[in-house]
């Protein structure tokens, strides 16, 4: 019997972790070449084909967060002398192929999830009648989770910690810590952020 070949062994148990970290190295290379395009206040991850378009408008993104292929952000103004501001905070990740579509103000906070084929639109593109779109702001606060293919109007808030279920289309105020799911989306149940915070008072954890 042959003694084994340690040497290709090793190298075959290495090259995955070096795969990896160069797919992450080159990830924060397009992030750097995205600045040109974009404010970040920090290294930023992007994994390609991100589009980033903006006409009268402002994007502003926080340190650590991650663009996966294929996000298209948009801050092109629907208000006349008021630019559009698009923010995303820190530690927040875009999944592949979503799109946000801001018209005045969209406003994403700290460590939020938004999985892939997400769309976030604070304005209709077209108005009933022909008669001119008017945007309304979104907030979505820290710690939000949003699932594969929701849909996300123009005029609502989620609160801190809320959960969004896949294929949710949310047209209303989500409370925080609030699992959400549906079209339109409706309050499941309480539960805790993905982070694992919870807010502790019972007042705030009833659905109503």
């Amino acid at each position: 019997m042959t003694e084994p070949n340690h040497h290709r062994l090793f190298a075959a148990h290495d090259i995955r972790p070096k795969g990896k970290m160069l797919v992450k190295v080159l990830a924060y290379i397009r992030g750097f070449l995205l600045k040109r395009k974009l404010i970040a206040s920090g290294p930023l991850k992007s994994y390609g084909g991100a589009m980033i378009r903006k006409k009268n408008g402002i994007i502003k993104i926080g340190k650590y967060s991650t663009l996966w292929p294929g996000v298209k952000l948009v801050a092109t103004s629907f208000i006349e002398g008021k630019q559009a501001v698009l923010e995303i905070g820190d530690y927040t990740s875009i999944g592949d192929r979503t799109q946000i579509h801001c018209g005045e103000s969209i406003k994403i906070g700290h460590n939020v999830l938004i999985s892939w084929d997400v769309n976030i639109l604070d304005h209709d593109y077209h108005a009933p009648g022909g008669g001119r779109a008017v945007p309304r702001p979104i907030v979505i606060e820290d710690e939000v989770w949003i699932g594969v293919r929701c849909l996300i109007l123009k005029g609502v808030k989620i609160g801190k910690g809320a959960i969004i279920g896949a294929g949710a289309v949310v047209t209303k105020n989500v409370p925080p810590y609030t699992f959400v799911a549906g079209n339109p989306a409706r309050p499941i149940k309480k539960l805790p952020s993905w982070k694992g915070t919870f807010d502790d008072n019972p007042d705030q954890n009833q659905i109503k």
